[in-house]
């Protein structure tokens, strides 16, 4: 969970890289997730898409095959049904219109409950 608002790209430094940054968020600080990718590799991403403040995906070309990196945060315990339905949704929707043939790598806070 980023908390910034809006979304957008950007180049951060760190001590000894520099990286590109793809953020989604609302007009609230609240929610809001991100992707860093290394400079180098930054020129290989071919697509973004953001679905919404709790989702943005980045599809990149890395030698012979295709990535398709997620960055999700689910909404937590307490949040409305619809609301969780919803981001499940679009987390199935973007899982099942890419093809099989490419490699899905998948990190944030999915939220999830034991019993």
């Amino acid at each position: 969970e980023t908390r910034w608002k809006s979304n957008g790209v950007c180049y951060v430094n760190s001590d000894k890289e520099k990286y590109k940054q793809f953020w989604n968020g609302q007009n609230t600080a609240k929610n809001g997730v991100g992707i860093f990718v290394r400079k180098q590799l930054a020129q290989e991403v071919l697509n973004i898409k953001r679905s919404n403040s709790r989702l943005v995906w980045i599809k990149l070309r890395l030698e012979k095959q295709t990535m398709i990196i997620i960055s999700a945060y689910a909404p937590q315990t307490g949040e409305s049904e619809e609301m969780k339905n919803d981001f499940w949704a679009a987390f199935s929707d973007t899982i099942s219109t890419e093809p099989k043939s490419e490699t899905i790598l998948i990190g944030g806070d999915l939220n999830g409950q034991v019993g």
